[in-house]
């Protein structure tokens, strides 16, 4: 690979870099459930913050950096303060879902029930916005306790209906319609908001695990109101959409098989080889992780990486990397969205 603008590919890497730090930032403050103390953010408010610059001092508490530090001042701003909202319990307390299904219970391993969000805890509320190689988390809170229903399997939380999932299935939500492949049943959230939708005539959903159908029939199916429009074929999903692929059966595809973009971009890349108009949940996040292979990729140019190096590949990501190395080693690059556009990104790997 030839690079002709190297100052420019370093700041894309530079930028990279801080994508990932503060990422790792946040993946622990959302892990810690008391990361943001309310008694602190009281405090805070009463010296006279509101409460997001409130919120944003107890962050500096808990990661331990200087408010003197004043790079860290300016990234964790942008980053962070910039992005961070604290929603009403409102706009999804009354979402139709949640109004309908209120029966929880246990079925084999697994578990509908309800958890709860501490007051001021933080979390991912939508995808993450790209905006000029910049990656920001949509951080939200709400500062009173709020409960969200959610599938368990012992203490792993499989999936919830918490505000996360609420508004990253909506593009997906509005754009189905006709006949309708859902791979992956989950908690049926889909498959229910769809089938309110008069412009979809059938949705038909795969499933493998047998007691996720079982705990879907007995908990949740009989809250649906249009149930004759929903069909639950037990089968292997990529498998199903390969076959389903050649029939040209449905309208629209949706992909649910992961629990977060890192363990789900196998399959994402799976279902795009198959077929690339299959939507999938969470598909920014996916073209960032590729991103992020990418350049990586390029700094290992710049850093003298030779052929040998690109033979083995001990992850998933190696897998990427290698692949893109094979795909571009020949390339002069002049514009670095002939590399990191969502289009270039997905063409390589296909």
């Amino acid at each position: 690979m030839i690079i002709k603008n190297k100052q420019l590919v370093q700041s894309v890497i530079s930028t990279n870099n801080i994508n990932m730090n503060v990422a790792d930032v946040l993946t622990n403050a959302f892990m810690c459930i008391d990361a943001i103390n309310p008694d602190e953010v009281k405090q805070y408010i009463k010296e006279g913050l509101d409460e997001n610059e409130a919120i944003y001092n107890c962050l500096f508490d808990f990661i331990g950096v200087s408010k003197d530090d004043e790079e860290s001042q300016k990234v964790l701003s942008e980053y962070f303060l910039s992005n961070l909202k604290k929603l009403n319990p409102s706009d999804y307390i009354n979402n139709s879902y949640v109004k309908a299904i209120k029966k929880t219970g246990r079925k084999g391993k697994y578990a509908l029930k309800f958890i709860d969000y501490a007051p001021y805890q933080l979390f991912a509320y939508d995808d993450i916005k790209i905006n000029g190689y910049k990656e920001y988390s949509q951080i939200g809170y709400f500062d009173h306790k709020f409960s969200y229903l959610a599938l368990t399997e012992g203490s792993n939380i499989w999936m919830s209906l918490n505000p996360n999932e609420i508004e990253t299935m909506k593009p997906y939500i509005n754009k189905a319609k006709g006949n309708v492949l859902v791979l992956g049943l989950g908690m049926g959230y889909v498959p229910f908001m769809l089938s309110l939708k008069n412009c979809v005539k059938s949705i038909t959903i795969i499933e493998k695990d047998q007691e996720i159908i079982n705990l879907f029939n007995e908990l949740i199916y009989p809250s649906f109101a249009n149930k004759e429009k929903i069909k639950i074929i037990k089968g292997d999903a990529i498998e199903f959409a390969r076959k389903s692929q050649k029939e040209g059966t449905y309208d629209y595809i949706f992909a649910d098989l992961w629990h977060d973009p890192e363990d789900g971009l196998p399959l994402f890349v799976a279902l795009k080889q198959i077929n690339k108009n299959i939507d999938c949940w969470l598909e920014t996040s996916m073209y960032a992780l590729l991103r992020r292979c990418m350049i990586t990729l390029l700094e290992e140019q710049i850093n003298g990486l030779k052929e040998e190096d690109y033979r083995f590949a001990k992850t998933y990501t190696d897998k990427v990397i290698n692949t893109f190395y094979q795909k571009t080693k020949n390339l002069s690059i002049e514009r670095l969205d002939d590399l990191l556009s969502d289009d270039s990104l997905l063409g390589f790997l296909l």
